[in-house]
């Protein structure tokens, strides 16, 4: 190398230009060293210092002379070390590949630290070398530095800045322990809601009540009040939500047992009420307690239940003479007659105040109550049937679709029941004014009236048993005697029987049995039994008669008639019996004279037997 290239070479590198624009470029720096020089890895600082020596510019100190032994001792060894398989001359060339990666690595980082720094007051020159990961995760001029003198110490400023950091310290622990004293009392409050929640959970579940969770995301807790056996439109409703409120206490979901109803019946005798049952009273909101809303929610979803099953039932009685005016099931004890009482079943609800009012009492309200009692406690027979069946063998599988589900016997039932009752009342009527009758005759009666008997002689042990004498025929019976002169008893048996079953005959059946028969008569309706004891009273009032007469008279049963023959040549004498329980009217009729007892409150000063004697005599 000669002298004008050493002269050269020694201006390669050159200290920091004063003015911006006259320094040079890096890269047409880094250009000029590449041609003068060679690759950098040839320039070290050990051959800068030979050339400078070289030239005579300094002297080696024996620190460097030291460190150039060393770095040949180090070159020396390395040549020594040099790989002398294939395995250890890959294994060199990874670990240089691994030390330029990491040398990029950290030049890389460095110009996008030196990027980020300019960005603030050059952000578009600075943009164009920064690394895409760089600009989308911080910023551009997020990052800045500035030169500034040391300010000199202020005591005084130092002092209250000291005092304001005490200050602002004191108010955030001021803040934190406000913080922790409504933390606590907000704690308390919770503790104190849930104590009072769960206290009353326990309480509604000691008392039978089923709580369980109502399914779905807000896993709210419900009470299950409804019947499992009931209909689908109503088992679904027999759940509601508990549902705490502000101050820990439980409310029933939106709605339910709010607005109870009840079901009322009402009978009405030639379009004037007679009999009313009594609704339950509901006390104010404040007073109403988790389990009286409980309490009213079952008992209205069981006599709306109880009301719908009627409804249907209604309709495949229509032929019975029951019908609907406007939302009331209307039921006739007398379906061939516009007499007889008249049932009116209707679901009201407790909030409209409907019905007749607790200070309205009538004679018949028992007959009221007892009707809707009925009715309830055929519903519960009805669930147990279901229960029951739920047991036994299921019906073999069948291509055939199940027929609709049939009305429940309700309705029927209830019919009987007032059937009877107005059958026992018109046959009481009856027979009293037979003996009333007969007592104005002066003729010797005892009168047994017709019972209405619920159980009879069946005896009672739990709800099933009595739920089945509901569903039984209702069977009375009365009794008249009478009395003739020779202390003889002439019995007349009255029996009635109502049923509405499905496979019996439908409506009251009459049964009338006579002293002159075993076996009974059987009719239809009360008007053919009167028609027919008038007949028999008469008949059996004539043979007592004849056989109390001295003379040969003769009776003819069938017509009541009393004959006597008279001799050759005379007309031959009759009397006849004749009874008419409509006119109140008993007769003793001959071809020239006629004696007759009415039951007009009077009583005749002749009687029946004395006429009688008259006529022997």
């Amino acid at each position: 190398m000669g002298m004008a290239s050493t002269t050269a070479n020694s201006f390669s590198f050159q200290p920091w230009a004063r003015n911006a624009g006259e320094e040079d470029s890096l890269k047409d720096t880094l250009a000029r060293v590449h041609l003068e020089r060679g690759h950098f890895r040839d320039i070290t600082e050990a051959s800068l210092q030979a050339e400078v020596v070289a030239e005579g510019a300094l002297q080696l100190s024996e620190s460097e002379d030291g460190e150039d032994e060393d770095e040949d001792e180090e070159e020396t060894q390395k040549a020594k070390t040099k790989p002398t398989t294939r395995e250890e001359l890959y294994k060199t060339k990874h670990d240089m590949l691994d030390r330029v990666r990491a040398a990029e690595q950290e030049i890389l980082m460095s110009l996008d630290f030196v990027s980020l720094l300019l960005s603030k007051d050059m952000p578009k020159q600075a943009a164009t070398s920064m690394s895409p990961f760089l600009k989308e995760a911080v910023p551009i001029g997020s990052l800045g530095a500035d030169v500034w003198q040391r300010m000199p110490v202020d005591r005084v400023r130092e002092a209250q800045d000291e005092l304001l950091a005490t200050k602002v310290r004191m108010e955030g622990l001021q803040q934190s322990a406000d913080s922790l004293l409504g933390a606590a009392h907000r704690l308390q409050d919770n503790v104190r809601r849930e104590t009072e929640y769960w206290s009353q959970i326990l309480s509604i579940s000691e008392k039978g009540w089923n709580v369980c969770r109502i399914p779905g995301p807000q896993r709210r807790l419900g009470v299950r009040f409804g019947f499992s056996e009931s209909s689908v439109e109503f088992s679904r409703r027999g759940i509601a939500a508990l549902d705490p409120r502000s101050d820990g206490t439980i409310a029933l979901e939106r709605g339910v047992g709010s607005k109870p109803k009840a079901l009322h019946a009402v009978l009405r005798e030639d379009g004037k009420v007679i009999g009313s049952s009594k609704l339950p009273s509901i006390p104010s909101s404040e007073e109403t307690t988790l389990e009286a809303r409980i309490h009213y929610a079952r008992d209205s979803l069981y006599d709306e239940e109880l009301y719908h099953e009627m409804v249907r039932e209604s309709r495949t009685l229509a032929s019975f003479g029951v019908t609907m005016k406007d939302s009331a099931i209307s039921i006739k004890s007398h379906p061939a007659s516009k007499a007889g009482i008249e049932v009116a079943i209707d679901l009201v609800s407790l909030d409209d105040g409907s019905g007749l009012g607790p200070d309205v009492s009538n004679a018949e309200d028992g007959l009221a109550e007892a009707t809707v009692l009925a009715a309830r406690l055929l519903l519960s027979h009805a669930h147990r049937d279901k229960t029951k069946k739920r047991s036994d063998f299921p019906a073999p599988l069948s291509d055939k679709q199940r027929d609709e589900r049939p009305p429940l016997p309700i309705l029927r039932n209830v019919m009987a029941f007032a059937m009877h009752r107005s059958a026992l009342d018109r046959l009481n009527a009856y027979v009293e004014v037979v003996a009333s009758v007969l007592h104005a005759a002066k003729i010797e009666n005892s009168l047994q009236r017709a019972q209405f008997e619920l159980l009879g002689n069946v005896h009672v042990t739990n709800m099933g048993a009595l739920t089945n004498a509901l569903m039984r025929p209702w069977i009375s019976g009365a009794q008249l005697q009478v009395q003739t002169p020779d202390a003889t008893a002439l019995k007349f048996v009255f029996r009635v029987e109502s049923t509405l079953a499905y496979n019996n005959s439908f409506g009251s059946i009459f049964t009338l049995k006579i002293p002159t028969r075993d076996e009974g008569y059987r009719f239809d309706n009360l008007d053919d039994l009167t028609s027919a004891t008038d007949v028999k009273l008469a008949s059996a009032l004539a043979k007592a008669m004849a056989e109390t007469l001295i003379d040969d008279w003769t009776c003819n049963e069938n017509e009541a008639l009393l004959t006597k023959d008279a001799g050759i040549g005379e007309k031959n004498a009759s009397m006849w019996v004749t009874f008419n329980s409509r006119k109140r009217l008993l007769s003793l009729s001959s071809f020239t004279t006629k004696v007759s007892w009415t039951d007009n409150g009077k009583t005749s000063e002749t009687g029946f037997w004395d006429v009688c004697d008259a006529v022997q005599r």
